[in-house]
């Protein structure tokens, strides 16, 4: 389903009630893309890495195991 969405003066945009309904979250990830803005549902247990011109991080909702995150860069280090 392809929905209009409209900004407010905030900036602020609404997305449909069945959208809000059916990923039962309230996490969104916004993504520039070359085809325009990928807006998703941050799902439960989901892991974001971001960056921008002046810094970067990791999102994690509900934690992050630290022993997983260590064990990921090892294996992605070599």
């Amino acid at each position: 389903m392809i929905y209009t969405l409209s900004m407010f003066n905030t900036g602020q945009i609404t997305l449909p009630k069945s959208w809000r309904s059916k990923y039962k979250t309230t996490k969104f990830i916004a993504e520039e893309t070359k085809d325009g803005l990928l807006i998703k549902p941050l799902v439960k247990d989901e892991t974001v890495y971001y960056e921008d011109e002046k810094s970067f991080g990791i999102y994690c909702e509900s934690g992050l195991d630290f022993e997983k995150f260590k064990q990921a860069i090892k294996k992605m280090d070599g």
